[in-house]
């Protein structure tokens, strides 16, 4: 069985994240790109000269062709991903989105029961879960006995250094176009959401601070949530508690782009009885941008130099290697989950909640105050 991928979109995700994959990955045929103003230096049809290209949705599901489609790959700009999912699947197509799945869990919502009505595979590209770094943060977590003890804290970071003057003026304009859904919490914090979620579940109480610090919102008097605000920093902390909800553990996550650090916090564990910190990004995004394939045997491999470092109560120190990071798996999942062999890894609902955490941390940061969870 061939599973015959379109994909919307032709930019940076299409080119860098997804294209790669699904050239790679045993069961997936690049079958179709819909493009919808291509330029001499951006052309699906001259890049990938064997492949359908069409202007735009209508002409795809139009097409005699777009009956051998049977996946839908949205790549699209935030606010239009619940449009895109909508329409493919009520085409009949098995849908995967980039992240965010939308920009509203009542979006989200209806996408999960439209899917579960059409019965369809439809899930987000959380890629993140695959980095090396969380792998050996999860492996570190899951292991008998616990290394650490008791957990008490964990912090997770995306920070860099990105002044605004280094955003380009097209991507700057479209993103104060559409302002609401885009921006950090949005981007990284979708990341950082999905994997705290992934490794705890949803937490009791959620508290949050949104910032614009390079000033990039074209609207001053506007708040996180409104038209003309563009944040770049976020900050939230996930309370989970105990069995007598009183030694339970938190979860700070942060991301900003005004980081000056000669090394990027990635984790930091602490433990009754251990702790563990790490440094610098997953390697695969800048392998994949370099032309690294991801059939090369350095793939997802971090450079011992990056390795994580575990600290024991005594003060003794030992580099921990890390885990083998592989996008791939999100791909190779899919093709069972589409024949019916598996399920997805990355479950829409669990995406829902991701889109809902963001909106509870939007709220703490407007109220000011912790904000309890319903689970």
């Amino acid at each position: 069985m061939t599973i015959n991928v379109a994909i919307l979109g032709y930019g940076f995700s299409a080119k860098i994240f997804h294209i790669p994959f699904i050239l790679s990955t045993p069961g997936l045929t690049l079958h179709s790109i819909v493009q919808r103003s291509p330029t001499d230096s951006s052309s699906a049809s001259k890049d990938h000269p064997t492949v359908k290209t069409f202007h735009s949705t209508d002409e795809l599901y139009a097409s005699q062709e777009s009956r051998d489609v049977s996946l839908v790959i949205v790549t699209t700009s935030n606010t239009t991903h619940y449009s895109y999912c909508r329409e493919a699947l009520e085409n009949g197509k098995n849908v995967v989105v980039e992240k965010p799945f939308t920009t509203s869990s009542k979006e989200a919502d209806e996408l999960v029961a439209l899917a579960e009505k059409h019965r369809k595979v439809l899930t987000v590209f959380q890629n993140r879960r695959f980095d090396s770094d969380f792998l050996s943060l999860r492996a570190l977590l899951s292991a008998t006995p616990s290394p650490i003890g008791k957990l008490v804290s964990l912090e997770s970071h995306y920070d860099r250094f990105k002044p605004l003057e280094t955003v380009s003026a097209e991507t700057r304009a479209w993103k104060k176009e559409q302002s609401y859904g885009n921006g950090t919490i949005w981007d990284l914090g979708s990341h950082l959401i999905d994997q705290t979620l992934t490794l705890f579940g949803l937490p009791a109480r959620v508290n949050g601070q949104i910032r614009d610090e390079r000033g990039a919102s074209n609207n001053l008097s506007a708040i996180w949530g409104e038209e003309g605000y563009l944040d770049d920093f976020f900050e939230a902390t996930f309370y989970y508690d105990g069995e007598d909800k009183k030694r339970g553990f938190v979860v700070r996550l942060e991301a900003g782009s005004l980081s000056l650090r000669e090394k990027q916090l990635r984790f930091i564990v602490r433990g009754t009885e251990g702790g563990w910190i790490k440094y610098h990004l997953d390697p695969q995004e800048d392998q994949l941008k370099a032309g690294i394939l991801p059939t090369d045997a350095k793939f997802g491999v971090e450079d011992e130099e990056i390795y994580g470092t575990f600290i024991t109560p005594d003060g003794t120190a030992t580099k921990t290697p890390s885990q083998k990071g592989h996008y791939g798996k999100f791909y190779s999942n899919l093709v069972s989950a589409i024949k019916g062999e598996k399920q997805c890894v990355v479950k829409p609902r669990e995406a829902a909640d991701v889109v809902r955490m963001v909106e509870l941390i939007g709220e703490s940061n407007r109220l000011g105050i912790i904000l309890d969870v319903a689970q």
